[in-house]
């Protein structure tokens, strides 16, 4: 069976929907990625400071309490 030759308008057709859907499974990923941030937001802010807190107060306290001068 003989292959068909596309015109030039088909060819642009088929280009114009290869594009609108790499378009938008691109701005799918990105909503995807922005809920994701959004929903641990909280959760990632909670533990980002009590890391900060635990690096910059406690394990000093710590130190300076194991070599007597706290």
């Amino acid at each position: 069976m003989a292959k068909k030759k596309q015109n030039s308008e088909e060819i642009y057709i088929d280009h114009l929907v290869a594009s609108i859907q790499m378009r938008c499974q691109l701005i799918s990923r990105s909503l995807k990625l922005d809920s994701g941030i959004e929903a641990t937001r909280v959760a990632g802010f909670a533990i980002g400071f009590g890391l900060a807190l635990l690096f910059v107060v406690v394990i000093p306290a710590l130190v300076l309490y194991a070599y007597g001068m706290l």
